[in-house]
């Protein structure tokens, strides 16, 4: 059942929060050998759950410790959530094994690293359910994850998180046009630089490899959402996502995810599901776009609607029988 709501973040009562005791800053291996540089941070009081903070595309952990006065992390862990924040591979603090070349697209972000990163923050859960928070990229490569079978979780919070390269879920001819433009510019900036040079175009904080943008690209031209290798169909995973799933969208964003194309996305999975629709930022200022839902310092009535979602996801006892083994750790502080 699909639950839509309208969010106009005015202004709301703040509850007077306990400050956050503990950062651990740990790298995680994934069963490729890459490192996954990662934030475990622990609250003051008993934990309600884990958080898995997944962060966008040409983007880094940091992210979610944006605005400097308290980002979205820091938000979660005075609420009672342990949270874990981490870099996909290629992005931010993450490294691969030695000698390895640097190479991977879409397929490692979810077999690879969120399996690694789920498994991990089952381990840290206690018997506590574990939500991902994904933005953008995040969230969308951890529902396919799980619906997949690659991570187990209890519940997936996506921010800004339909797919641009899906045609079905884009409703505008004129706008998908431009998104088809975008992925093949994309595609030839990268084969000229042999990695998509975000930095250096402002885009963003992390370049994406050439790998991941043949990937892009090749979805949005083919119309199939598909492995490299043709053997996992990530459209059709959704409907083996039977957990609670909530999408975010804010009626400013004109590209990424418009808040039709998001509906039409969660609509895919089978479990309950939820869209709140973004209309303003706090004081009825203007609403915030696809990097402002989570960064923006204007939209903390969201994230408290948002927690309180998270509060009611379950633990997914039917995949009690599917989770992960341990994986290799090491402490950096």
């Amino acid at each position: 059942m699909t639950r839509a709501s309208e969010h106009s973040n005015g202004a709301s009562t703040r509850e007077r929060l306990a400050p956050a005791a503990d950062v651990e800053a740990i790298d995680l291996r994934t069963r490729d050998g890459w490192s996954l540089r990662a934030e475990v941070h622990t609250p003051s009081r008993e934990s309600v759950g884990v958080a898995v903070l997944a962060h966008a595309l040409m983007a880094r952990r940091s992210e979610f410790a944006r605005p400097a006065s308290g980002g979205v992390a820091a938000f979660l862990v005075r609420r009672g959530w342990r949270v874990v924040a981490f870099d996909f591979r290629g992005h931010g603090d993450s490294h691969p094994p030695p000698q390895r070349r640097a190479a991977y697209g879409y397929d490692e972000l979810v077999a690879g690293d969120l399996a690694a990163v789920c498994a991990f923050a089952r381990e840290q859960a206690n018997g506590d359910p574990v939500v991902v928070v994904g933005h953008s990229l995040g969230g969308h490569a951890a529902l396919v994850a799980h619906g997949s079978g690659a991570a187990e979780v209890d519940g997936i919070a996506g921010i800004a998180s339909a797919p641009p390269f899906l045609r079905d879920h884009e409703p505008s001819r004129a706008r998908w046009l431009l998104k088809r433009a975008a992925f093949a510019s994309m595609l030839a900036i990268s084969r000229r630089a042999h990695r998509f040079p975000a930095r250096a175009l402002r885009l963003g904080s992390d370049d994406e490899t050439l790998e991941s943008c043949e990937d892009f690209e090749r979805f949005a031209r083919t119309g199939r959402w598909v492995s490299r290798d043709g053997r996992v169909d990530y459209l059709e995973a959704l409907g083996s996502v039977r957990i609670p799933v909530l999408q975010v969208v804010s009626v400013a964003d004109r590209f990424e995810c418009v808040p039709e194309c998001g509906e039409r996305f969660v609509a895919c999975c089978r479990g309950p599901r939820e869209v709140m629709r973004v209309t303003s930022t706090h004081g009825g200022g203007p609403p915030p776009s696809h990097m402002g839902l989570v960064t923006s310092g204007r939209v903390g009535a969201v994230w408290e609607s948002v927690e309180r979602w998270m509060r009611r996801v379950p633990l997914n006892t039917t995949d009690a029988d599917r989770r992960s083994p341990r994986l290799g750790r090491s402490s950096l502080g």
